[in-house]
């Protein structure tokens, strides 16, 4: 069952974000790539499944009043021959999540969870870079992916720079 996010008030709710094992990106099969926009639509369930998997949480802080949380979920199209990627956003002037919707699509490709939860969700921000989003400012939950996969990944997209955002500070 896809469990709801919860945003952390304090610092210390936060997961560890400073020592970890960076384990790298698992090789990209040959026949994968990912899908954004309409064929999205087409692969996707309708609703996201109670059986997606929680992947992490993490927040942009630009400022004050112009912030951006995503909690990413992952689970398998209707005929489990795609994973795919679904963000649930936090309306904070409603001060609730809004509803899941699907991003993108990878082929199954052999792949356990935890690699194509790496792979599609690097797709995904390279593909929100290009868009010109930069670097998320820190994780806020762990899921089937901690710290050091999050970070890993950032690295791959938005190279490793400063990540003195990464604890919250």
């Amino acid at each position: 069952m896809a469990r709801k996010p919860r945003i952390p008030m304090l610092p210390t709710e936060l997961p560890q974000q400073r020592l970890y094992l960076v384990k790298g990106l698992p090789e990209r099969p040959a026949n994968w790539s990912t899908k954004f926009g309409k064929e999205v639509e087409d692969l996707a369930p309708p609703a996201m499944p109670r059986s997606a998997r929680y992947i992490a949480q993490v927040e942009w802080a630009w400022s004050p009043m112009h912030m951006r949380i995503d909690a990413y979920y992952l689970s398998m199209c209707t005929h489990h021959r795609h994973w795919v990627l679904w963000i649930k956003g936090y309306d904070d002037n409603w001060s609730r999540w809004m509803d899941p919707h699907a991003v993108a699509t990878g082929p199954r490709a052999g792949l356990d969870a935890d690699a194509a939860a790496r792979l599609i969700l690097r797709d995904y921000w390279t593909n929100a870079w290009d868009d010109e989003l930069d670097r998320f400012h820190w994780q806020n939950e762990n899921g089937l992916l901690d710290a050091g996969d999050i970070v890993s990944i950032a690295s791959g997209v938005w190279g490793v720079g400063d990540e003195a955002g990464a604890d919250g500070q």
